[in-house]
């Protein structure tokens, strides 16, 4: 009899220890977010590339800047004395509101050394800074009157240069070969068909060289002449 219920135990014993009630434990379920590498957690940061800026004091900056810019047009009309017509600006203002880059992106003004110094007046200028971005983005355009009282020159259509520029056209495709695009060129031509005085608008902040070097290149060709007074045109290249 107690052979038998010595048996019994250890069978009993036996069922218990391979199948108890205690299941396995388990892996940990929760997600876990990624580390600076020093253990601790932390979000991943994300910032756009173009903010917003506020609207409000973008447009009082541009106004507090009208003072600059007339200056600017009236020492271009000492050396050209009809000089007058709209101007456009593209402007990026970084993150300490000041410009990262900024260009004329159209102009009729015809005078390549007011549309820089008109620039330079918006580059010295403080902006608000973006939010939500790296960058922010302002546009503005301006008209200017002649500061002078005199006689506006002959307005003329691209076609009485269009010749004179054809013959130049390997030499103006190597100017844009930095920048790609249209530029926007206004220029007053002279009694005697020369260039009294040219102005470029790039399409885009990289043709700045670009514009310049089309400026030289345009003060030195030989256009028709437009008789007793001088003519403007405007054009795109």
């Amino acid at each position: 009899m107690m052979t038998r219920l010595l048996a019994v135990f250890a069978a009993a014993f036996t069922v218990t220890a391979c199948g108890g009630s205690e299941p396995p434990a388990k892996a940990p379920t929760h997600e876990t977010t990624d580390d600076d590498g020093d253990g601790s957690s932390s979000p991943i940061a994300v910032s756009a590339e173009v903010g917003a800026l506020d609207e409000e004091k973008v447009t009082r900056v541009f106004q507090d800047s009208v003072s600059g810019l007339q200056a600017c047009l009236n020492a271009g009309a000492k050396r050209v004395e009809f000089i007058g017509g709209s101007v456009a600006f593209s402007l990026e203002v970084d993150q300490s509101g000041h410009l990262a880059s900024g260009y004329v992106a159209e102009s009729t003004l015809g005078d390549r050394a007011t549309e820089k110094c008109m620039l330079g007046v918006l580059q010295g200028k403080s902006w608000p800074a973006p939010v939500g971005g790296q960058k922010g983005l302002a546009k503005k355009s301006f008209d200017f009157d002649p500061p002078n009282d005199v006689r506006a020159p002959e307005q003329w259509s691209e076609d009485r240069v269009r010749e004179a520029l054809d013959d130049k056209a390997s030499d103006i495709s190597a100017c844009k070969s930095s920048a790609q695009g249209s530029y926007q060129v206004t220029l007053y031509v002279g009694t005697s068909g020369q260039a009294l005085s040219v102005g470029v608008a790039p399409p885009s902040a990289r043709g700045e060289s670009a514009a310049d070097c089309l400026v030289e290149l345009l003060k030195g060709v030989t256009y028709p002449s437009p008789g007793s007074w001088p003519a403007k045109v405007s054009l795109s290249l």
